[in-house]
This record gives C-alpha cells, sequence and structure tokens, in this order.
C-alpha cells in the first residue's frame, strides 16, 4: 500500500512538473512559425529547420531575430529576459533580401518620370518653374508629355489645366519662332551679295517654314524661310 501511494504520488508530481513546463515553454514548432512570419514581412519565403519537440523557456517579450550572412539563410533567435537564451536556425531562404533601391524600383517597372503641375493654371497663364514638379505615371499616359522644364517654362496654355495633371502638346499654345505682325529682317545672301530689309510677318511659322512676309519699303509680298526669331530667308 504505501509503495502504491509513493508511486501514485510520484506520478502526480511528474504529471504536474511536466505540465508546469508545457505551460511555459516556448517548442520549436513555434519559433518556426515565428521566423516564418518574420521573414514573409521582408518579402523573403522560408522553410526553418528546427526540431518541432525541442522546449525553449518562455520570453516575457518578443523574440529577436538577427541575420548572420546579410541574406537571412541563417538567423540567431535570441531571448534575454527571463532567462537568457540565442538559438541558430537555418531558414532555407528561397527569396533574397530585397534592397531598398529595389523595392523603390518595384514600385516604377510600369512607370515613367514626366512633368506635372504642381498648382492649379488658367487659361492664357505662363507657366513658370515653380509650377512644376516630377511625378511617375503610368506607362499607358500616351504621347506628348514633357520630360524637360525648360521645354515648358514661358510657355502660355490654352486650357484651365489642375494640379497634378500631366501637361501635355496640347494643353500649349502653339510655341511659333515667327508671329504673325512680327517685325523681321528679310535677307538674301546671293553670289556673296548680303541684301537686308525690314519687314512684317503675315503668318506664323516654326522653324524652317515657309511664310509670307512684307517688305515695308516697298510694300511687296514675298515668300521666305524662317531661320531664327528674327531673320526671313527668300533665296532658299
Amino acid at each position: 500500500m504505501n509503495k502504491f501511494n509513493l508511486f501514485s504520488f510520484l506520478f502526480a508530481l511528474s504529471v504536474c512538473l511536466f505540465g508546469s513546463v508545457q505551460a511555459y515553454s516556448l517548442t520549436g514548432s513555434e519559433i518556426r512559425e515565428i521566423i516564418i512570419e518574420y521573414l514573409n514581412q521582408k518579402n523573403i519565403v522560408s522553410d526553418p529547420i528546427i526540431k518541432g519537440n525541442r522546449s525553449f523557456k518562455k520570453c516575457d517579450h518578443d523574440l529577436k531575430i538577427k541575420e548572420i550572412f546579410n541574406d537571412y539563410k541563417t538567423v540567431l533567435v535570441s531571448c534575454q529576459k527571463p532567462l537568457k537564451w540565442s538559438l541558430t536556425v537555418r531558414t532555407n531562404a528561397n527569396v533574397k533580401k530585397k534592397s531598398l533601391s529595389k523595392l523603390n524600383n518595384s514600385n516604377t517597372l510600369d512607370k515613367i518620370k514626366l512633368i506635372t503641375l504642381k498648382n492649379n493654371l488658367k487659361k492664357g497663364e505662363v507657366i513658370q518653374e515653380i509650377d512644376l514638379q516630377f511625378e511617375y505615371k503610368s506607362k499607358s499616359v500616351g504621347k506628348g508629355f514633357f520630360e524637360n522644364f525648360d521645354r515648358l517654362v514661358g510657355r502660355e496654355i490654352n486650357q484651365n489645366l489642375s494640379k497634378g495633371q500631366v501637361i501635355k502638346t496640347r494643353h500649349l499654345k502653339e510655341n511659333f519662332m515667327v508671329s504673325e505682325g512680327q517685325s523681321v529682317i528679310i535677307f538674301s545672301n546671293l553670289y556673296g551679295i548680303n541684301v537686308r530689309m525690314e519687314g512684317n510677318a503675315l503668318q506664323n511659322g516654326h522653324f524652317n517654314e515657309l511664310i509670307k512676309v512684307e517688305n515695308i519699303s516697298s510694300g511687296k509680298i514675298i515668300q521666305g524661310k524662317v531661320i531664327n526669331e528674327k531673320k526671313i530667308l527668300i533665296n532658299y
């Protein structure tokens, strides 16, 4: 009877102790799941190698996980309180840690850097540099956009435009090299003889475009080629 009571006592004590250990321990399986979740947040797929039935003293804080070889293929798991311990685990990570630059690039793979408006502008207003900004937009934005401030500053818009809007060629008043009614210099360079006359442009014109001009002194209307903002060449 005494032996039976002693056996019962020891059995009960072992159950209590085992239950107590189980209640205050952290298993290898739980640590494995913690590592997987931690690496998932870093866009890393893993399959940590650790025996599921191993037991570790539970921590009073979140486990600390640290990479060892800069690729998270091996990590150091550690606890500071109430009992200090650490564990090295191979994770079998099959996706390398992404650098910040790669993460940023992934957000712009299908986008293009172009110019948009920083402020609202009304029809007839002239674009200033303070009105412009660079933004990444979808490549499906179409054609006619701008990538250089210099091509927009000083241009007049032909319609109301909103903040954040992509500025396109169709939004701008056409920028002629020579405008109708503008004073110009009509010149000829034939056989080494230069002739210059004052004139008025009767049409708008782009570079190298033929337009009609009036010779002020004679009143004669002639056709010439736009060379720059002031000059019209008549023998071409």
